[in-house]
């Protein structure tokens, strides 16, 4: 399934928030609805600033409850579809040196005119071939206020079209960025492949031969879902590099010490469909990058047709079986269909009748098993394996899986020798819990402050935008599922979440069809307020003076509350608890104003009510919301 786009055929509301409700003893809030398209959200080491990125190309700092523009190259962000600025990270180092890092998809029309006079910054190129890009930016901190120096910019992937992470369809593109423990770089990539169809190549509803003729992708490449399983190519991968030059790290598995830029030199994992968000677990990995060791990362895989994955990266070259396996099991089209690796020559290639030039993708990954012995033999005779020059295979199996709708959800145990699967919750299974379905594994985060209950500390939350769950699991040390818990069961649409360094709680991105929420979740008594909106008139002819009622608000242990509403309309906020205010659109132009009322208590504790509007010069339909 698709993760932005489908916000638009499957999630609630956004102002439904009963069904965004947490277990007893938690309270949701609302802090933040000004970002339209949040897709991510991150803090400062010291937790003093929160940034907060839009997919359409702009990062914004918050500080003290005030937002300032970090960045804006919204005219370089092809934001369509899946698409967009997805991907954000501070340097380790970024209080001393300020680096910050943007993942996106660029703009076709700028991808192939900028700098040149057919450029015109206005102009969007959508729903055709382009490219992800990686760049890296300095930021400078005087007092609260940050600049950027653009000629700071770097760009560490995707210096042209031919070098760039291969965009080939509306959706699988570009996700996470994040630093592992070692500080090298880890970025997530989607397969860029058609969604809509089995994409072995040359999928006539993809990008492929504009892709083609541009050099984004060679002849080789056209080989659509199987990239990710391609050595050579960026797509559906995790890639390992140094933040300061883009090269790969000598410790990556295919590292090629003749070319640290090459494709196989900065792969770390691969095998996967559209790992939205990544997290690294606390606590985990060496500071040394020699180690191949960066730290256990929590994989969100976004499934096609039936199965949802939870994946974990534990060591170097973990190959997650995309599309040749989806979820536990194999996937039947992709694994029956045999396509060649034209970077793997058979040896036995016309001899002895042999006619297969290429071993398959399929030929060279099987399913793991209890022993983890897997035996790989040429097609063309049974009796030799396939030759040391040629990379082998075993599918990782995710930790969890999930078939969309209602289910079952699943882990892998083995039967003998042989992977099999068993129902979370079942007679036997080591997983207890409910049984749920879902269809968009989106990703989570580890939760590891002191607010919440003790039994959640050092526990996983995940979500699924396409049902829009959360959901808390708890694991063993080496990673294994031992309970999965219901926490969110519908309304959460989660395209990021977070927690905080200090104060803990449990932060994530909401993206509705009226734009994105942030939230927090809290525990026990420090609570937030309840703010409630009203106002004597919903629409109306311009000049149109309503009065807004905020004093309704309530906070759970009855402190002193104050207020600020935002009237859409780009005039100066007011912290009065009931105040006026006059709306002017264009004569005869009917103008839609979305009313935000932020409450706060003294513990500065905020929480957000933006359930209100006001049309002008237009009669809009009654909402339930509204009525009277």
């Amino acid at each position: 399934m698709y993760i932005i786009l489908a916000l638009t055929l499957h999630v609630s509301n956004s102002s439904n928030v009963a069904a965004q409700l947490p277990p007893g003893g938690f309270s949701s809030a609302v802090i933040s609805t000004e970002y339209k398209e949040a897709v991510g959200l991150t803090f400062s080491k010291d937790g003093n600033d929160m940034f907060v990125w839009e997919r359409t190309g702009k990062v914004w700092v918050v500080n003290n409850n005030q937002k300032q523009l970090l960045l804006d190259i919204s005219p370089e962000v092809g934001s369509w579809h899946d698409h967009g600025m997805l991907g954000f990270a501070l340097h380790p180092q970024f209080e001393t040196n300020g680096f910050f890092y943007v993942l996106y998809v660029v703009d076709r029309h700028y991808l192939m005119t900028a700098g040149t006079a057919s450029y015109k910054p206005a102009t969007n190129e959508y729903f055709t071939a382009t490219i992800g890009r990686l760049t890296q930016y300095t930021a400078t901190k005087t007092g609260n206020i940050f600049s950027v120096d653009p000629a700071s910019r770097k760009i560490l992937i995707g210096q042209s079209r031919t070098t760039g992470i291969p965009i080939l369809s509306k959706t699988h593109g570009v996700g996470t960025l994040l630093f592992g423990s070692d500080g090298t770089l880890l970025i997530s990539t989607g397969d860029g492949a058609s969604p809509s169809s089995a994409d072995v190549g040359s999928a006539s509803e993809s990008y492929y031969s504009r892709a083609l003729a541009d050099g984004i992708i060679t002849p080789l490449h056209d080989v659509g879902s199987l990239r990710s399983q391609m050595l050579e190519s960026l797509n559906g991968k995790i890639l390992r590099i140094d933040p300061l030059t883009g090269e790969g790290i000598a410790s990556n598995p295919f590292y090629e010490p003749s070319n640290p830029n090459s494709v196989r030199s900065r792969i770390w994992a691969l095998g996967l469909r559209n790992p939205f968000r990544v997290t690294l677990k606390p606590g985990t990995g060496s500071i040394d990058r020699i180690a191949a060791n960066p730290g256990v990362l929590y994989v969100g895989d976004v499934g096609w047709n039936t199965w949802e994955e939870i994946n974990v990266v534990t060591k170097p070259g973990m190959n997650f079986g995309w599309p040749i396996f989806e979820g536990l099991e194999a996937q039947e089209i992709y694994s029956n269909t045999k396509t060649s690796n034209p970077y793997t020559p058979n040896p036995l290639f016309l001899t002895n009748n042999c006619s297969q030039q290429y071993f398959t993708f399929q030929d060279l990954i099987k399913q793991t098993t209890a022993s983890g012995v897997v035996s790989f033999k040429n097609p063309c005779d049974n009796s030799q394996s396939l030759p040391a020059s040629v990379q082998t295979f075993i599918h990782s199996r995710p930790i969890i899986d999930w078939k969309h709708g209602t289910g079952p959800s699943r882990t892998g145990i083995f039967n003998g020798e042989a992977a099999a699967m068993i129902n979370i919750g079942a007679s036997g299974s080591p997983v207890t819990g409910p049984q749920f379905g879902g269809s968009s594994s989106t990703g989570g985060v580890f939760y590891t402050g002191n607010d919440f209950p003790p039994e959640y500390k050092n526990t996983y939350f995940h979500g699924d935008y396409g049902l829009g769950w959360i959901r808390n699991i708890s694991l063993t040390g080496d990673d294994k599922p031992v309970s999965v818990k219901n926490f969110i069961s519908t309304g959460a649409s989660v395209v990021s979440m977070a927690t905080h360094p200090t104060l803990g709680g449990l932060f994530y991105i909401h993206l509705g069809i009226d734009g994105a929420e942030i939230r927090r979740i809290y525990y026990g008594a420090s609570r937030p307020p309840v703010p409630v909106a009203t106002m004597d008139k919903f629409y109306g002819p311009s000049p149109l003076q309503v009065q807004f009622t905020g004093s309704n608000s309530t906070d759970p242990e009855n402190s002193a509350l104050t207020y600020e509403w935002n009237f859409g309309d780009g005039t100066a906020v007011s912290t009065l608890a009931n105040p006026t205010h006059t709306f002017i659109a264009p004569a005869g132009i009917p103008a839609k104003y979305i009313i935000t009322l932020k409450v706060t208590n003294n513990k500065g504790i905020s929480a957000v009510n933006n359930t209100l509007f006001v049309s002008v010069n237009n009669t809009p339909q009654r909402l339930p919301s509204q009525a009277r």
